[in-house]
């Protein structure tokens, strides 16, 4: 067995002002620290900005580093059971989770990402507590690292199903975030424990990313019972199952999903809704009264994001996608059938659909396309911004330059960036992932010439559909279906396949 670990150094950032920054403004981050222009239409960045940058680490990440072809495990089917109490804002319930070990003989341990102990949540109140783990039915051994479930001392079989089941419960934060409660509104993004991927590096449980994503999961299913108030407004990924039940001042919600890799929820008491269908998906709108004047051109911008990408890219094929509006500061996230849209009273009309269109190009490059968001964040943030630039006509004007640093490839990984924060390595990240990856793509387009590039596109599309792809699967993908050499386009555009060895 061979232990890799990475040790980063600690960063302290002094001054970051973004929970401050409009839409349209620029960071007031002093020259030495990381500057990021809010700007960047669909970049994620944090509502409350860390009071230092978290030691980026590796404390238990990518353990028992083989030789693997199969990710695992796999097809994992989620039930949950769980109730909000919107008093103290907290969740508790029960989750099993069912799999098959394709990984190894005798597999001796699991490990779950228990995002909401991240420090940014526990700042402001969050934070996850798990129990009585049990595996086939046993009582297991386990211990929590910060965001890293690690159960042990198992033996799984080889090719069998296997089934955790274990309590859990949830203090949501208070703070406008994707994972976090403000006012009447619950944000329920990354908020249960979730099952880490093994692949050829080993385990993934890499650290919390406060400044984008750091998520890497397989599809699979999803069926969760929710009770919480009556009077709540909900989205979900997924779809409801029939009507509420109703007991009291309670009721409890049936929601299923499938080829999903993530399940998050909206809840606002006060929420309308608007819909709209486009083929065979309904296009859900969630908004409050503040934000009426967004939400025509947020279903407009919705139900045009899907007829384009499904044109260009390949079928949105889940029957349902809702757009949830919130106070907040942080652009946009997106989650698999949801995507919130957060706004301040300087957000315009014209930036609220371009984020929209961006967050749902990640329902195609993540959502369907899966990727390690942690090791090659290019393969979603820079198609998704490629993909708003497609929406909002824009693709002339993707002639973004490299980071003039030539450390920055746009292959790099998060922690690439994190390990020069204090150089600007945040504000790298966004200009090098966001800007320079989506003129990247642009590049790529006019070199191929429009019909040849979508098509491979779809062609990517059709053979990454609820997979998880690589930088390396993306560049052959496309060289098969131009049959071109593509390499040398990729090396000037600093992709570089050593960046993931």
């Amino acid at each position: 067995m061979k232990l890799k670990n990475k040790w980063l150094k600690s960063v302290v950032v002094s001054s970051l002002a973004l929970g401050l920054v409009l839409p349209g403004a620029v960071s007031a981050a002093d020259k030495e620290g990381p500057q990021v222009k809010s700007e960047r239409k669909g970049a994620y960045v944090p509502s409350e900005t860390p009071d230092a940058v978290p030691l980026i680490k590796e404390s238990v990440k990518k353990l028992n580093k083989r030789k693997e072809t199969e990710l695992g495990p796999a097809k994992p089917k989620y039930k949950m059971d769980v109730n909000y109490n919107s008093t103290n804002h907290t969740i508790h319930g029960k989750m099993q989770v069912t799999f098959k070990n394709n990984i190894k003989a005798n597999l001796s341990e699991l490990y779950f990402n228990l995002w909401g102990n991240a420090d940014v949540f526990e700042e402001n109140g969050g934070g996850m507590n798990v129990s009585k783990i049990k595996v086939d039915g046993k009582k297991a051994d386990f211990e929590v690292d910060k965001t890293a479930l690690h159960i042990k001392n198992l033996s799984l079989d080889k090719n069998k199903k296997a089934v955790v089941t274990m309590k859990f419960e949830v203090s949501l934060p208070e703070q406008k975030d994707r994972f976090g409660w403000d006012g009447d509104t619950v944000s329920l993004g990354n908020w249960f424990p979730i099952l880490a991927v093994y692949d050829e590096e080993g385990w993934n449980v890499d650290p919390y990313y406060p400044y984008g994503e750091s998520f890497y999961s397989l599809t699979g299913k999803f069926d969760v019972t929710l009770t919480t108030d009556k009077d709540q407004v909900i989205a979900a990924t997924g779809e409801e199952v029939g009507n509420p039940d109703i007991k009291g001042h309670k009721a409890t919600h049936h929601y299923k999903a499938k080829n999903v890799r993530d399940f998050a929820m909206e809840m606002n008491p006060n929420y309308r809704v608007i819909s709209a269908k486009v083929k065979n998906t309904k296009v859900n709108v969630y908004y409050s009264g503040d934000h009426a004047k967004y939400a025509a051109s947020l279903l407009e911008s919705g139900v045009d994001s899907i007829k384009l990408f499904s044109d260009k890219f390949g079928k949105y094929p889940w029957p349902e996608l809702d757009v949830v509006t919130m106070e907040g500061w942080f652009g946009g996230m997106e989650y698999p059938q949801l995507v919130m849209i957060s706004l301040t009273e300087n957000s315009t009309i014209d930036w609220a659909k371009s984020v929209n269109a961006h967050e749902i190009g990640h329902q195609w490059f993540y959502g369907i396309i899966g990727n390690n968001e942690y090791d090659e964040p290019w393969l979603d943030e820079s198609f998704a911004s490629f993909a708003a630039a497609l929406y909002d006509g824009d693709l002339d004007k993707l002639n973004a330059d490299p980071n003039p640093d030539p450390y920055y490839h746009l292959s790099s990984q998060v922690a690439d960036f994190t390990a020069r924060a204090d150089e600007g390595g945040i504000s790298a990240y966004y200009r090098t992932i966001y800007d320079y990856g989506s003129s990247t793509l642009n590049d790529l387009r006019q070199k191929l010439g429009d019909k040849e590039f979508y098509h491979a596109m779809k062609r990517y599309f059709h053979q990454q559909k609820f997979g998880i792809s690589s930088t390396g699967e993306f560049i052959s993908s496309m060289e098969r279906s131009t049959k071109q050499d593509l390499m040398p386009f990729f090396r000037n555009h600093r992709v570089y396949l050593s960046d993931q060895e």
